[in-house]
């Protein structure tokens, strides 16, 4: 069983990386593999829009991290996408992710380097209190796995949590992305 976590953050240890820590925490118990890359320290270049990777050779002019990060997507059982709201979306480095992986999905070839048995899990976290934000996040984060032909079983939201101590002082967050994490762990094994 492998899981891959992609945290979308440029903080390595934000209150997004907190909240996936505790996601990931059932999974490590049950010593399943976890692989993370926190995008803010990885190594990609921007999309330039040059539909090299249309081509016949399939590839980006880019030699970066996303190499790296798609290789291990195409042997994963689960791909968790994790990132902080930024003005309504996901975060920068997120979307130039997302952009690279154009080699990689559907609207390239009708078969994906996805194995069929892949799902994935959208995670949001956001200051303000309105939900919507956050679905806007999720909708971001099913559109990207949608063309990497990954069905996304879920997510987990959270909102009103600006600072590490508004984390701090609500545990029960916590409390609820650890139980999510379990719940992710049961279906992996139930499919």
């Amino acid at each position: 069983m492998k899981v891959i976590c992609i945290l979308g953050s440029p903080k390595p240890k934000g209150n997004t990386a907190t909240i996936l820590n505790e996601i990931e925490r059932p999974l490590r118990e049950h010593s399943v593999e976890i692989v993370r890359y926190c995008l803010g320290e990885c190594k990609i270049n921007y999309c330039i829009g040059c539909k090299s990777c249309f081509g016949e050779s399939g590839r980006c002019v880019h030699d970066d991290d996303v190499q790296k990060i798609t290789h291990d997507l195409s042997s994963a059982n689960l791909v968790i996408v994790a990132s902080p709201s930024y003005w309504g979306d996901v975060t920068g480095q997120t979307k130039v992710f997302i952009d690279r992986c154009t080699p990689y999905c559907n609207v390239r070839y009708s078969d994906s380097i996805i194995k069929s048995a892949t799902k994935g899990v959208a995670v949001a976290v956001r200051a303000g209190r309105n939900k919507q934000e956050n679905e806007n996040l999720v909708g971001t984060i099913e559109h990207f796995l949608g063309h990497l032909n990954i069905p996304l079983i879920s997510n987990f939201t959270v909102e009103g949590v600006d600072t590490a101590e508004d984390l701090a002082n609500k545990p029960e967050i916590l409390t609820a992305a650890y139980d999510f994490g379990k719940g992710i762990l049961e279906s992996l094994y139930e499919s």
